[in-house]
């Protein structure tokens, strides 16, 4: 039997590919703004960022939905560990270990599964936070760039929690290097 099962794999790659491009959307967009010509490619880009943002929007609330229903590696006990006591536990005693993995290494990660699990679960929330406010952007922004001032505050979490998906998606893919150089093979469970 696979590590993960099918539906996970998928919205695994779904998420991964629409946050891909919703990043490298966001360096060459340009959002509109009130008084200011932009070029049709920078609108365009924009408008592509909107549409995979709801797709991506789409499959984060699909992999939480399926979180509740799933009793896999998958599940919302795995991913989100600290909403249980003994998920919570697991969690201090592999947190209280990382000190050591740059002396010792980096452990497998079946020895620290918890831990792994509850930074998945993280990034699961990380791009929902995204879609949440992304989605009230596409509702709240006219199309000259005229918005609210609450709109301009969810507009500005919006990017700062860009750049934390930023550095989530940079250190999960050396975190997944890491394991696969110590031969712990972490990309074929979840290919």
């Amino acid at each position: 039997m696979s590590y993960y099962d099918t539906p996970t794999k998928l919205l695994h790659k779904g998420m991964a590919l629409t946050v891909s491009v919703q990043v490298l959307l966001s360096f060459f967009m340009e959002p509109p703004e009130l008084g200011k010509v932009h070029e049709q490619l920078e609108l365009q880009l924009f408008e592509a960022h909107e549409w995979v943002g709801i797709a991506a929007a789409l499959i984060v609330i699909a992999h939480v939905a399926y979180s509740l229903i799933s009793s896999g590696n998958a599940s919302w006990r795995t991913l989100f560990p600290w909403l249980t006591g003994e998920g919570c536990c697991k969690l201090l005693g592999e947190l209280k270990q990382v000190g050591s993995w740059f002396k010792q290494g980096l452990p497998h990660p079946d020895k620290s599964h918890t831990l792994a699990s509850a930074v998945h679960g993280a990034g699961v929330l990380l791009v929902l936070f995204q879609g949440l406010t992304g989605g009230c952007l596409f509702l709240g922004i006219a199309e000259s760039g005229a918005m609210s001032k609450g709109i301009e505050e969810v507009k500005e979490m919006h990017e700062v929690f860009g750049m934390l998906i930023i550095a989530y998606l940079v250190l999960h893919i050396v975190a997944a290097i890491w394991h696969q150089r110590l031969g712990h093979d972490v990309i074929s469970r979840i290919k």
